[in-house]
């Protein structure tokens, strides 16, 4: 990472860093349009620490298997419906690495994917979830309870 003279990193350097790092990561997925993408793993514990995670999402994801709590209440507010939608978008929004989605040229407009596309790219980042919960850390309250989200 490049350095200002106090060596101190500037947000473009933070910013570039992040790209490079989302794209060494990236897997290639073909799409049921027939559509092919890179994609990026979502990791569970930054959107959790970022707050991206629905709150009704995630008091049920932390809840215990055993717990009243783990099982979600059977109907949804308006708002919660809401807020799960934007969760899934965002979700599919950081997963997709290449082509990039935005409204400038040379990117692709988000209403402008297929729906069979952000669905396949939505299931394939819970499948994501449920496995970076399983194989680095079994024992992780925030990968369990997203695993159990997303066998939902």
């Amino acid at each position: 990472m490049a350095t200002h003279e106090n060596r101190i990193s500037t947000p473009g350097d933070w910013r570039k860093a992040s790209r490079a790092a989302r794209a060494a990561s990236a897997e290639t997925l073909t799409l049921p349009s027939g559509a092919t993408i890179l994609a990026t793993r979502p990791a569970p514990l930054e959107w959790i620490l970022a707050g991206r995670v629905p709150q009704r999402l995630l008091a049920a994801a932390l809840a215990t298997e055993g717990s009243a709590a783990a099982a979600p209440p059977h109907e949804l507010s308006r708002e919660d419906v809401l807020e799960l939608a934007r969760f899934a978008a965002d979700l599919v929004r950081a997963s997709v690495v290449e082509p990039a989605i935005g409204e400038a040229p040379d990117e692709i407009r988000f209403d402008d994917i297929p729906i069979e596309d952000r669905t396949c790219i939505f299931e394939w980042a819970c499948r994501t979830l449920r496995e970076s919960g399983t194989k680095e850390d079994p024992s992780s309250p925030s990968a369990d309870g997203l695993e159990r989200f997303c066998a939902q």
